[in-house]
């Protein structure tokens, strides 16, 4: 068995930063990453075969990414601020660890060059509408983009905090399934896995659990936690998308203004999607008439915030139903959605079945993590999105980041 001074489990946001800013500290640290080390291709069935999509409800597919930088490959690139109110009340002040974040990821809104036509034509109609429409931070660096769009390298990932975590030492193993946390009675101090078929076992001070809201509470089940993994939540979505015949595109940046309704439970945004996911949702919602139709196809994006429910079975596959709360906030947004639409210009308007997205909340802050983010077991620390603490309808990147430099300073210190 191997030694180490910090194991971390996941190598999306939070495993990523914490491996690093570790690192750069002197520790020994290594990474376990469950997927493999390249970035996605885009393509649906790789995803299928790879269990990137799973069923979480009736009629509900959520999308997850198991690579190395996890969702953070996969994701639009947008920078929602944590909020800071919410943590304080459960004894975390992150203030100085957002601060430090944003001062070394970019979090700009899209230069007027880079806004491509669908997310002006609804810009411009929400905000004739006299709708709250606002730009909405992206984590890219623009000056590497041109109008001919922006390259791979311009998009900031975890992935590069990985590779500044390998420059300084860290060990970053692919492959590798976790199975459970070794312990000591009540002091973690290591982890239990499987890579290329053999059993491994590695000794750490301290273990940090990274591995998502889905991964994380059945590593803690295994290790024999029970109360997690229940009440997750996933962020419902759907698209609402329309022909507008004066109008083409189909490449630009996704989400690049939009708006929170925090009463009414949701948010829009405009949504270009790859042509491939636009063709699925498509013929999904019955509409094969509109599969040549992609680029000229204004999109909204509707994404409610559910409450608590469902859980994380012991096989690892989560389950949950919505209610007539979430419902009825997805229905009160398609409505807005195609007002929208409609003053755009766009015909033939449809909707497509609901996805998920950011499954959390399984190991909540306050109930299963303390304030300073560690378990019930000395040494154990879980930074990812299962320390949410309840309905959330956000996208989580920018928190993570600074959830994981709060317990970096913290673990440093």
């Amino acid at each position: 068995m191997s030694t180490v001074d910090v194991v971390i489990v996941g190598s999306g946001p939070g495993g990523a930063w914490l491996a690093r800013d570790l690192a750069r500290a002197g520790a020994r640290v290594r990474v376990l990453e469950k997927g493999v080390d390249r970035a996605p291709s885009g393509r649906i069935l790789p995803m299928w075969w790879r269990r990137e999509t799973l069923r979480v409800a009736p009629g509900v597919t959520l999308l997850r990414a198991l690579r190395a930088g996890g969702t953070s490959t996969m994701f639009f690139l947008t920078a929602v601020e944590p909020p800071l109110e919410l943590f304080r009340g459960h004894g975390l002040d992150l203030d100085q660890a957002l601060a430090e974040v944003k001062g070394e990821v970019p979090t700009a809104v899209l230069a007027d060059r880079l806004v491509g036509p669908f997310a002006r034509r609804l810009a411009e109609v929400a905000r004739a509408r006299d709708e709250s429409w606002m730009a909405l931070p992206k984590m890219l660096y623009q000056e590497r983009c041109t109008a001919e769009g922006c390259p791979p390298e311009a998009r900031w990932s975890a992935r590069s905090l990985l590779d500044e975590a390998r420059a300084l030492g860290a060990e970053v193993e692919t492959g590798a399934d976790v199975l459970r946390v070794l312990r000591d009675g009540t002091q973690a101090n290591g982890v239990e896995y499987r890579r290329g078929g053999v059993l491994r076992r590695v000794a750490a001070g301290r273990v940090i659990l990274a591995a998502g809201g889905i991964a994380t509470p059945l590593i803690l089940r295994r290790s024999g936690m029970r109360d997690v993994g229940e009440g997750f939540v996933c962020d419902p979505l759907s698209a609402v998308m329309g022909t507008v015949a004066d109008l083409e595109g189909g490449d630009e940046l996704p989400m690049a203004a939009g708006l929170v309704d925090a009463q009414a439970g949701y948010m829009l945004s405009d949504m270009t999607m790859p042509a491939n996911f636009y063709r699925l949702f498509a013929l999904q919602a019955g509409r094969p008439d509109r599969l040549l139709a992609h680029r000229h196809t204004l999109t909204v994006m509707v994404k409610v915030r559910d409450e608590p429910g469902g859980r994380i079975g012991d096989d690892g596959r989560p389950w949950r139903t919505f209610g007539e709360l979430e419902r009825g906030r997805m229905a009160t947004g398609v409505v807005r959605a195609r007002e929208l639409l409609a003053e755009a210009g766009a015909k033939h308007v449809f909707e497509a079945p609901w996805t998920a997205a950011h499954p959390g909340a399984t190991v909540r802050l306050g109930e299963a993590v303390g304030a300073e983010l560690e378990t019930q077991w000395r040494g154990l620390y879980v930074c990812d999105a299962s320390v949410l603490p309840g309905a959330w309808g956000l996208p989580p990147t920018l928190t993570l980041l600074t959830l994981a430099r709060h317990l970096a300073r913290r673990l440093v210190g």
